[in-house]
């Protein structure tokens, strides 16, 4: 299989659609997303990535060329220096709480199972939603939007915009694409469940944030 991500993003396609016609991102495109949802969307991501670099770092040690390794390490490293710049601009104090949401929780703890837990293929696929669909969704927002000079959350879309991002989600798909080439029969499937089920929990993790989502007991 030489382009295993191009034949799953057309099955992720309709994820990607409720993606983009969620609450929370045409709002956050429009400029118009509430303070305490954006910052509690800030506060959780930071927790996330907390635990997504230790998954990244794992993935990366499970490759088989040090290029590769050293990309997903860079690209841990990468993630902590980006979010730490983007949090100081966005994370207000009255925002910060250590707890983690349900959402959140459960989309580390998945990840980190399938990384320890099976080869690194379905590592790599499990991994990647977060890079891809933060492209596309960066790309969307700035190929739709009106408003560039006057949203408050700017700062934020650009980055996912940006070409140093680009460079690094296809550098993951070229990587992931490669190890898909190799699968037996079995890994691919379980690849793409899983490349799948992070993808639907990208959805979930927006709009955990637009409700602002609690632990019910």
């Amino acid at each position: 299989m030489n382009n295993w991500y191009d034949e799953i993003r057309v099955k992720t396609e309709p994820v990607f659609q409720e993606i983009i016609n969620h609450g929370f991102i045409k709002d956050l495109m429009a400029g118009t997303l509430s303070k305490d949802a954006f910052g509690f969307y800030v506060n959780q991501d930071t927790l996330y990535l907390a635990e997504y670099t230790k998954v990244l770092s794992q993935v990366g040690i499970k490759c088989y060329e040090a290029e590769e390794t050293q990309f997903y390490l860079e690209s841990a490293t990468g993630i902590i220096e980006v979010e730490k710049a983007l949090h100081q601009v966005f994370l207000d104090k009255k925002y910060v709480d250590k707890e983690v949401s349900p959402t959140c929780e459960l989309y580390v703890s998945y990840m980190a199972r399938i990384v320890n837990n099976y080869s690194v293929e379905v590592g790599l696929a499990a991994v990647l939603p977060c890079f891809s669909i933060y492209k596309e969704v960066g790309d969307y927002m700035i190929a739709h939007q009106s408003n560039k000079d006057s949203n408050p959350y700017q700062t934020w879309i650009d980055t996912y915009a940006g070409e140093e991002f680009a460079a690094s989600v296809a550098e993951a798909i070229k990587i992931t694409n490669k190890y898909a080439a190799t699968a037996s029969p079995e890994n691919l499937k379980l690849m793409e469940e899983v490349f799948l089920k992070t993808s639907k929990m990208e959805w979930m993790f927006w709009d955990s944030a637009y409700k602002q989502e609690k632990w019910a007991v």
